[in-house]
């Protein structure tokens, strides 16, 4: 009959043995095990009783059993580290290539297709604003017609850097057979109307402008006689205008002033506007629809959005020359924390929006100083 402890040493062989990987027949019978345990067993409980008689020894397999873990440990804590970087990186290329293909694709025509196939000499009007938020400043509406394709043509609020907007903007006003308009609605005109009738007027004007480019060797008058057509965007005009242009098939541009028949060869055909946002101008000069998010939908819109955006860009910069206390050029009249502490200490300037808030709760006198400020 074996001893107790042989008979334990042979319970610990077999579970050591049983491992969840083993199939049913690769275990050891009892047999094996209990002569296996007779061979070994002498040996192991020496050192067994060795180790609970020396403390020492017992520290060194503490020692050795914890270095065994913590390797056990780190070497898989390292693992993961090399796959998270590896995770990392492949973001990192991931977020880059999306970066690229959006500066490279553009916008589809969908609608503009559609309208096209039911009337093939119909030419799309994309019409869109920039500027309906800010403290200060115009409003700036565009319309266009686009028919080339331009790589990177996309809703501009996704253009975040401005010299991206600036290199599409050259493209659009220099691409073959383009025509496009911007229309100014100063801070006048939106205290006068409210911001959302001056900027449905700059969109009719602008698409106005479009369509009558043939007739616009003249400037164009508005009802109280103003004039409406100027020949560049500038802070040096006051009041409501225009700015418009049309190229050859060679993206040369024609001339308004002189008669020309590659100025009438041009502006033939019907118009159709496709205008962001979910409200159509009335008194509008052709067919139109509204399109909600259009100037991320609809590749004309984009295009006029881009034009818009960069136009006004431009503008706060040079207003900005004209007032520079109030940073105009950073947050582009958007009321920021800075430009409404700015307001706060140095006033309203000509170009800021009295009927917005908080400068609709204030009091000013003839220099735009705060007399009373209820805000």
């Amino acid at each position: 009959m074996l001893p107790l402890r042989a008979l334990y040493s042979a319970s610990i062989c077999l579970q050591i043995i049983r491992t969840p990987t083993a199939t049913a027949s690769a275990f050891i019978s009892p047999t094996k095990a209990l002569k296996h345990t007779m061979t070994v067993s002498k040996a192991v409980h020496t050192n067994v009783l060795a180790l609970r008689r020396s403390p020492r020894l017992r520290s060194i397999l503490a020692a050795t059993t914890a270095s065994s873990d913590e390797t056990n440990q780190v070497a898989p804590a390292a693992t993961r580290k090399r796959k998270q970087s590896t995770t990392t990186k492949q973001a990192k290329e991931q977020k880059t290539s999306k970066n690229q293909e959006l500066q490279l694709d553009l916008l589809p025509r969908t609608r503009e297709e559609e309208l096209m196939t039911h009337n093939p000499v119909i030419q799309i009007i994309g019409v869109d604003e920039a500027g309906r938020g800010p403290l200060a400043g115009p409003v700036v509406a565009a319309a266009a017609i686009i028919p080339t394709d331009i790589e990177g043509i996309m809703d501009s609020k996704k253009l975040t850097k401005e010299e991206r907007r600036e290199e599409l903007y050259a493209k659009i006003v220099s691409s073959p057979n383009a025509r496009w308009a911007v229309a100014i609605g100063d801070a006048q005109r939106i205290d006068d109307i409210n911001i959302l009738q001056a900027t449905l007027e700059a969109m009719r004007n602008a698409v106005q402008a479009v369509i009558s480019m043939p007739q616009l060797r003249v400037p164009m008058q508005d009802k109280d006689g103003s004039s409406l057509r100027e020949k560049e965007v500038s802070f040096k005009m006051n009041g409501c205008y225009v700015v418009c242009g049309i190229n050859d098939v060679n993206g040369k541009p024609i001339d308004l002033e002189c008669q020309s028949d590659k100025l009438e060869q041009s502006a033939k055909g019907e118009y159709y506007a496709l205008v962001d946002g979910n409200k159509l101008p009335k008194e509008m000069p052709c067919e139109g629809e509204p399109m909600v998010k259009g100037d991320s939908r609809e590749y004309a819109i984009a295009a006029a959005s881009i034009l818009a955006k960069v136009t006004r860009d431009r503008l706060m910069h040079e207003y900005h020359s004209l007032y520079p206390k109030y940073d105009l050029a950073q947050h582009k009249g958007y009321p920021t924390a800075s430009h409404m502490a700015k307001v706060r200490e140095f006033g309203a300037s000509p170009i800021h929006r009295r009927t917005f808030a908080p400068l609709k709760h204030m009091t000013f006198d003839e220099d735009g100083n705060i007399i009373e400020d209820n805000s």
